[in-house]
């Protein structure tokens, strides 16, 4: 982390919850990690790099999430510094290690209530039961939403609240329609390429009720 002027901790204070500053500064002390608050990146929240060479860890995370997305995808990248610093590239990127390195990740912040109240019981049950997608489960990312600054939370929404037919559009500017769900993901018919895709439910999407009344009356092709 870079400031002109600026301590980490005070950068950090601009992404972060104040209470979790002194938490998250020293976990990035104790680890040696570099952070790097990037810009918004459509394909990816977050990312972590190996130390290699005398090049610290690195973990990125976008700067412009809200200030507890952003302290879950730094512990959801932390996780997988420390799933590396014990097994190395042996274990899966999202396996069990990771889902139980993460776990307790999450719950020792919210044991030192640095989330808000409304979302720290969600997230102590989601620790039990961590999956690889998403920031925290479908339920918590609908709750992290009220934090999100009012111009940009005003014209998205998550792939589950759209209706079935309904179309909508991805971050890339692709129409689709929405199909039927399929565990935790939509079948999804691209209008222009008119093939298929599989999206997960907590993707962020904007609605085209426009489209919806010509695309529901036209037949699906299996």
């Amino acid at each position: 982390m870079r400031g002109i002027g600026k301590t980490p901790e005070e950068i950090l204070a601009a992404y972060i919850p104040m209470d979790a500053v002194e938490h998250v500064s020293g976990l990035i002390r104790h680890h040696g990690i570099q952070l790097i608050i990037t810009g918004r990146r459509a394909s990816r929240l977050g990312d972590f790099r190996p130390a290699r060479g005398k090049n610290p860890h690195r973990i990125k995370v976008n700067g412009t999430l809200n200030v507890y997305e952003f302290l879950l995808v730094f512990l959801h990248e932390l996780a997988h510094l420390v799933v590396y610093e014990q097994y190395g590239r042996s274990v899966l990127p999202h396996g069990r290690e990771w889902k139980q390195a993460y776990g307790a990740l999450v719950r020792q912040a919210v044991k030192q209530k640095l989330f808000h109240p409304s979302i720290s019981n969600l997230l102590l049950d989601y620790s039990h039961k961590v999956k690889a997608s998403g920031v925290a489960g479908l339920e918590v990312a609908k709750v992290l939403r009220n934090f999100d600054k009012q111009e940009s939370a005003t014209d998205w929404h998550f792939l589950d609240e759209i209706d079935e037919n309904g179309v909508f559009q991805t971050e890339s500017g692709r129409l689709f329609r929405k199909e039927e769900k399929i565990k935790t993901r939509y079948r999804c018919l691209c209008l222009t390429t008119r093939r298929r895709y599989l999206v997960h439910q907590s993707a962020k999407v904007i609605s085209h009720p426009e489209y919806i009344q010509s695309m529901q009356n036209e037949p699906s092709k299996q």
